[in-house]
């Protein structure tokens, strides 16, 4: 869990990394515990970002796949800790609505951004809105793009996640390693288990077995956002969590295989993937940008 001071301009003054296991009483306490030791007389909203199925307006995690924690009353519980105007989202739209405010996607009215992270998760900017149906959605991680591909976590067999995603790239990076213990990602791991991080970092070093296998996952990439751009047709597209540290060496396959798997790709404007500017802060960005609006009604 991560918590920040920000200003109303979404810039983080202060912040707080917790690194420990997370149960439900850790998913219920973490959050306020973290606010109070944030807290300043001139605090004005609270604004929280939670991975998984958010109900909106009333800011409860329901359940996600890949946290801890089921019903966990986010809001409920901050009000009546804090007595502050206070907005709950899912934190990739939260993501979503910095990156169109104060990142990579300013000035556009049509955005997706996609996250890499433990899963992959998604979140959407409409007409200058948080796109978000009847609360949940952008889980586009776990569009199935292969019936007969690895069991995924929510329970589902082939979803996106689990072909382009951060611990994909984790397990991507153990095979390297294993395949090559004189490789480079291997030496970065120093005997250790091997990460996305090290693959990643491998590929940007020149190393061509871990840039192949960080491409092939890009192609992967580019295959689900295909189906995003014929259903939403984003202006933009921006990518960010950790598995986006590698850049082109991952963007430029998924934007090649995106093209080619889109309908009609020789005959409308290629739609441009970037990278994420506020990188593993934009959905603190977003939840301290969301507050701010509360706060002035």
């Amino acid at each position: 869990m991560s918590a920040g001071l920000l200003d109303e301009s979404g810039t983080v003054l202060e912040k707080i990394v917790v690194a420990r296991p997370i149960d439900q009483a850790a998913m219920e306490e973490g959050p306020l515990e973290l606010a109070a030791n944030l807290m300043q007389s001139d605090v004005v909203a609270i604004g929280l970002g939670a991975a998984g199925l958010v109900t909106w307006p009333e800011g409860r995690l329901i359940w996600g796949p890949n946290v801890a924690g089921r019903d966990v009353r986010f809001k409920e519980l901050l009000v009546e800790r804090f007595g502050l105007p206070t907005v709950v989202d899912n934190d990739a739209n939260l993501a979503a609505w910095a990156e169109s405010q104060v990142g990579a996607a300013q000035g556009y009215q049509h955005v997706l951004l996609v996250t890499l992270g433990t899963g992959i998760g998604g979140g959407s900017v409409i007409d200058g809105k948080i796109h978000r149906g009847r609360s949940f959605a952008g889980e586009v991680g776990h569009m199935v793009v292969d019936v007969g591909g690895p069991r995924c976590t929510c329970g589902q067999s082939g979803c996106w996640e689990t072909f382009a995603s951060g611990r994909r790239l984790d397990q991507i990076a153990r095979d390297v390693a294993a395949a090559d213990p004189a490789g480079l990602t291997a030496r970065l791991a120093e005997n250790g288990p091997a990460t996305g991080g090290h693959l990643t970092e491998a590929a940007i070093r020149g190393d061509s077995r871990a840039a192949q296998a960080v491409a092939e996952m890009g192609a992967w990439l580019g295959i689900g956002l295909a189906s995003l751009v014929v259903i939403l047709d984003p202006e933009i597209i921006v990518v960010g969590g950790g598995g986006a540290r590698a850049g082109d060496i991952l963007l430029e396959p998924a934007r090649q295989s995106m093209m080619e798997a889109t309908e009609g790709s020789t005959f409308r404007a290629s739609t441009p993937v970037v990278a994420a500017q506020l990188g593993e802060d934009a959905g603190m960005v977003g939840a301290g940008l969301a507050a701010a609006e509360v706060a002035h009604g």
